[in-house]
């Protein structure tokens, strides 16, 4: 399963369904608490005091040994195993995410409301995707609406973190492809100071408000700046070149040819989208970062993966690669603005 939403996994979202149809829709975004009861998250993890092995079972040589320098971690709902982890870990319980996603909601004076909010992998993973209001990017009319990923592992091998992004969560690989985008991320280890250490994620609000700020003015300026088709060719070749190495002239083997290939498939696709937009948004560095980009998310992402299902083939696609991908991208026309 591509989305990895199991029987013991919840999931709700604001409005619109994901594409796997799954999970709980209710109508416009929802507070924290009321995302943790529709997710059904309101169950805690519990910590055993020490774990025991069985050697030699249902033989004569049978024998048993404890320590305390690991413990188990399970679901207080239905007692399925979540991981085993260190004496000093420290879980960081769902509610205390809910409580989390409030105080952050409340730091950007209630424009922060909750737009997904669930679990995966049987609750290894939980989630809520804060919802910040839409911005408006480049050219008039051209908005995106910016969201602050706060997700949590009670499995041990992921930290709470708080990461802004442009990703609706709704799956296991948009919850990747979320991770993936590490800019201006804030993470902390689930240890005794963790609780503590908590209030420091209240600057991460300003760092998301700064970042939107700061992207929506960068994007206003390309949108001012005009480009001439050359200009815009070159930036195509030269991110393409940035995340796929540089295009052979003269391909020497069958690996050579492919990645030609795909460069050129990538430049006509940008083209198609450019044309396409500029009558909208004007001929301008906005337009041409947005069309080779367009081909970073969606052709060139989906290539790599084999499958009927269009749906599955698009988030299978997105692994965390595809953000970074799309960062250099818009840094390479960044560079362009004057």
């Amino acid at each position: 399963m591509a989305h990895e939403l199991h029987k013991n996994d919840g999931l709700a979202l604001a409005d619109t369904s994901a594409w796997h149809g799954l999970g709980t829709v209710v109508k416009g975004a929802m507070n924290p608490f009321a995302a943790l009861k529709t997710a059904g998250l309101e169950w805690t993890v519990e910590e055993s005091d020490t774990i025991t092995g069985i050697f030699n079972p249902g033989e004569q040589g049978e024998y048993r040994i404890s320590t305390d320098t690991a413990k188990v971690l399970v679901r207080s709902d239905d007692k399925s195993v979540l991981g085993v982890v260190g004496p000093d870990y420290v879980p960081f319980q769902n509610q205390q995410l809910a409580e989390l996603a409030y105080a952050l909601r409340s730091t950007a004076d209630g424009n922060a409301e909750v737009e997904t909010a669930g679990s995966i992998r049987g609750g290894r993973r939980v989630w809520m995707l804060l919802r910040g209001k839409s911005v408006e990017f480049g050219a008039p009319g051209d908005e995106t609406i910016p969201y602050l990923f706060i997700a949590n592992g009670h499995d041990g091998s992921l930290a709470l973190k708080a990461i802004p992004t442009g990703i609706r969560v709704v799956c296991s690989n948009t919850f990747h492809l979320a991770l993936g985008a590490r800019r201006n991320a804030m993470s902390f280890r689930h240890t005794l100071n963790l609780n503590t250490r908590v209030e420091e994620l209240a600057r991460c609000i300003k760092n998301w408000e700064n970042t939107i700020e700061k992207g929506a003015e960068v994007a206003r300026k390309m949108a001012r700046t005009p480009v001439s088709v050359a200009e815009v060719q070159s930036l195509w070749v030269d991110v393409i070149q940035r995340i796929d190495g540089e295009i052979p002239a003269s391909p020497k083997n069958g690996w050579e040819e492919r990645r030609r290939e795909r460069a050129v498939a990538g430049l006509a696709h940008a083209a198609r989208v450019f044309d396409t937009e500029k009558r909208d948004y004007g001929t301008n560095l906005w337009v041409a970062a947005n069309a080779i980009t367009n081909w970073i998310q969606h052709a060139r992402a989906e290539e790599s993966v084999r499958t009927k299902e269009a749906a599955v083939r698009t988030y299978a696609a997105w692994d965390g690669t595809v953000a970074d991908d799309v960062s250099t991208a818009l840094d390479a026309a960044a560079e362009l603005v004057a």
